[in-house]
């Protein structure tokens, strides 16, 4: 623009000089040459004006536009560059706020916890993939529709009318009832929008494992107090007995003795069983473990021999069949321990003259090695839970016949520690079988 001025104050002043210069006629004839050339000069501008007016409009208003390239707007370079700056920085604040909602999108889709976004009539506008798992419906085809259409879950649609009215803020915890029954935390947020009423951002964490934890924690805690306090009472009653009154009878002196030993020994028992638990349960166990190739049939071979004589005392028969040689990868006496609880179990609960079968097979990847007993079996109810610490079938029939309540917990940790696995398949009157399933390797 200031080219364009200083051309037409050129113009000017040589219409000036020639108007000084001038007399008479000439005088007249330079004056109209003098407001022509205004004029036109005027038109000029204006037109150029126009034009640049309109292309600077016509660039503004393409989505193309890029706001970097300056162009060429004869008249209006300093306006042209104001806007242009100011749609540059207002571009610039855009793709920043896109930046930005881009990745808390990203960080909502990828957190465990899920996230639902409902407006202010309860309507589903967005979730998480975690709310459709952890909910089990699709975000796309539930977008629009209202929550309790969606999720079907009397407790948290109350919940979730109960925050739209209080203010939008409530903390709880809810049961929900799915095909997995879950205990789920339930936080609701105020989602604001200015051009409608606020909605609200239901976040609900997954809490069941954390409470089944902790009640079997609590309950672990009780019963090993409830499994310690028997064999500490007995000890302490027999043994304030013999120092307070004393036995001259040699035969129930050592009556007594025997019953301390045996609740000694049970109590060493309960002790050591805790202290392997503890072991594997450590997360760096699975990686500190130390394994070797050993042949499975050797396991079975010295489990048999070391309770040989307990079978003998009930005329129990344990027999293997034979299988191809298979080895394990695996800790030695750990698998021993697992398969020699296994065995004993079905020794302790047989009757008397029954039979322990040993089956070995190969398996995938994995070496099966089964304890078939012709026991009374266990009731279908009791299954899912056999391998609990301190879950016992029968609690006044276990306890009569020894064992701390933790073998079967032990075989299940061993089998997970080195990634393995556990079954057990069982009908009452019909006897147990009981799995161990645990890596092999390719060495012969």
């Amino acid at each position: 623009m200031l080219g364009h001025l200083s051309a037409f104050g050129s113009t000017f002043g040589t219409a000036s000089n020639v108007l000084l210069e001038s007399s008479g006629d000439g005088l007249a004839i330079a004056g109209w040459t003098i407001a022509a050339v205004l004029a036109t000069g005027w038109a000029v501008s204006a037109r150029i004006n126009r034009r640049s007016k309109r292309a600077l409009e016509q660039e503004l208003a393409r989505e193309d536009f890029d706001p970097r390239d300056d162009g060429n707007y004869p008249m209006l370079e300093a306006t042209a560059s104001s806007a242009l700056r100011r749609v540059r920085l207002e571009r610039q604040r855009q793709t920043r706020l896109a930046d930005r909602l881009l990745e808390i999108e990203r960080v909502v889709r990828a957190t465990p916890i899920a996230v639902i976004a409902l407006d202010h009539m309860q309507r589903v506008v967005s979730a998480n993939p975690a709310a459709e798992r952890l909910l089990g419906f699709d975000e796309r085809t539930a977008r629009g529709r209202l929550l309790q259409e969606v999720v079907r879950q009397p407790g948290l649609n109350r919940t979730v009318a109960s925050a739209l009215n209080d203010g939008g803020r409530i903390e709880c915890e809810l049961h929900l009832e799915l095909d997995a029954p879950l205990e789920v935390q339930v936080s609701c947020e105020p989602l604001h929008n200015d051009a409608q009423p606020p909605g609200l951002v239901v976040s609900l964490v997954d809490v069941t494992r954390m409470r089944r934890l902790e009640s079997m924690r609590s309950e672990f805690a009780a019963n090993v107090s409830h499994e310690l306090r028997t064999p500490i009472t007995n000890i302490k009653g027999y043994v304030e007995t013999l120092l307070q009154v004393g036995i001259d009878d040699p035969e129930r002196l050592r009556k007594f003795l025997e019953i301390v030993h045996r609740n000694t020994v049970r109590l060493s028992g309960i002790v050591e069983d805790i202290l392997t638990l503890a072991f594997l349960e450590e997360p760096e166990a699975r990686h500190s473990l130390e394994r070797a190739p050993v042949a499975a049939d050797e396991v079975v071979r010295q489990v048999i021999e070391d309770l040989e004589s307990a079978a003998s005392a009930k005329s129990i028969r344990i027999s293997t069949k034979p299988a191809p040689r298979l080895v394990l990868l695996a800790n030695r006496s750990l698998v021993e321990q697992a398969l020699a609880n296994l065995v004993s179990n079905a020794i302790r609960y047989g009757g008397e003259g029954s039979a322990v079968g040993i089956e070995l097979a190969e398996e995938g990847e994995l070496i099966r090695i089964s304890v078939v007993d012709t026991g009374p079996g266990i009731a279908a109810k009791h299954l899912p839970r056999i391998f609990e610490r301190f879950y016992r079938v029968d609690k006044a029939r276990a306890r009569t016949q020894g064992g701390t309540g933790l073998g079967l917990a032990i075989v299940k940790h061993i089998a997970v520690i080195h990634g393995g696995r556990v079954e057990v398949t069982s009908q009452l009157g019909e006897g147990c079988r009981f799995s161990l399933l645990l890596p092999r390797t390719t060495e012969r």
